[in-house]
């Protein structure tokens, strides 16, 4: 079992992964993409499963953001 310091670690390095994918010219344009068809829309349909299925796609997009904007410690 990885000790908390190990663990610590490799999240900073995936924190690290998201940044240098995203920031690049290409990862910008797809971050634009996703915002435009994720990032401001309601999830909510009158089929639970349509609206599951969008908060699915919606949180996505959230985590990638998450993870664009967390600092390094």
């Amino acid at each position: 079992m990885a000790d908390l310091e190990e663990i610590h670690q490799e999240y900073q390095n995936l924190i690290e992964n998201y940044k240098e994918c995203f920031t690049t010219k290409a990862g910008e344009k797809v971050l634009e993409d996703l915002q435009a068809a994720y990032g401001n829309r309601i999830s909510y349909s009158s089929n639970p499963y349509e609206t599951a299925y969008n908060e699915g796609q919606r949180s996505l997009y959230i985590r990638i953001i998450r993870m664009l904007t967390e600092r390094k410690e």
